[in-house]
């Protein structure tokens, strides 16, 4: 009888916790799933739960040992790896995160967030090529995927691939006229093949845009660019 009972007030807890993460209560979330992994030690997903909520208030480092007894106890779940591969990246393992990403593809190359995921870490370890590749299958099962455009262009630029790159900082603006990572990327291009008119355009358009999107770090870093590049 005492055993009903705290399964039953652990999927009570592990139910609150639910409730408080998806509401922002990260430190609520985690009192909660506390309260259910003490009754019930072996439910990957509350460790995983409370792996997001640990990310949600930028504790990472408790994140990731989170998602690893999660992974421990269910090793087939995509959701763990991609959020566990999200954490290693804020704390700077980004090669464990391509590991991660790589294990999500596996699990389910269905999903084009996988692949635009493990095309950024691949962006960040400066494997271009690479990320081309995987950006490429992000974009072959979803045409519209604005962000896969504007970052496949960024890997095509530092190729030096500047004509395909172009071709997707278009795509990507076409698709999202106000997409402001677009501007300013295309914006960088045009400065390093010499468009500096263009440039300066792109660069203004990318800092209003940041401006009305409530973005003031990436308004004056657009800025900033611009005074060091007078026309």
């Amino acid at each position: 009888m005492r055993e009903i009972f705290d399964l039953i007030l652990g999927a009570a807890s592990a139910k609150q916790g639910y409730r408080k993460l998806h509401r922002d209560d990260f430190a609520g979330a985690i009192q909660a799933y506390n309260q259910a992994l003490s009754i019930n030690p072996k439910d990957a997903i509350s460790y995983g739960h409370r792996g997001a909520a640990f990310a949600g208030l930028g504790d990472h480092k408790r994140a990731v040992e989170d998602y690893n007894q999660a992974l421990r106890l269910s090793p087939h779940e995509a959701a763990f790896h991609s959020n566990r591969g999200i954490s290693r990246e804020a704390i700077g393992d980004i090669k464990g995160a391509v590991e991660d990403y790589k294990r999500v593809v596996l699990l389910d190359s269905s999903v084009p967030q996988g692949h635009f995921q493990l095309g950024l870490a691949y962006i960040k370890l400066n494997n271009y090529e690479y990320a081309v590749k995987v950006l490429n299958r992000a974009i072959l099962q979803n045409p519209n995927y604005i962000s896969a455009y504007a970052f496949r262009g960024f890997a095509y630029t530092n190729l030096k691939k500047y004509e395909e790159a172009l071709k997707d900082y278009n795509q990507a603006i076409n698709l999202y006229p106000d997409y402001a990572n677009a501007y300013k990327l295309r914006g960088l291009m045009r400065m390093e093949t010499g468009n500096k008119l263009g440039a300066i355009e792109d660069l203004h358009k990318a800092a209003g845009l940041f401006y009305n999107q409530g973005q003031p770090l990436e308004h004056k870093e657009i800025l900033a660019l611009i005074q060091q590049n007078p026309t």
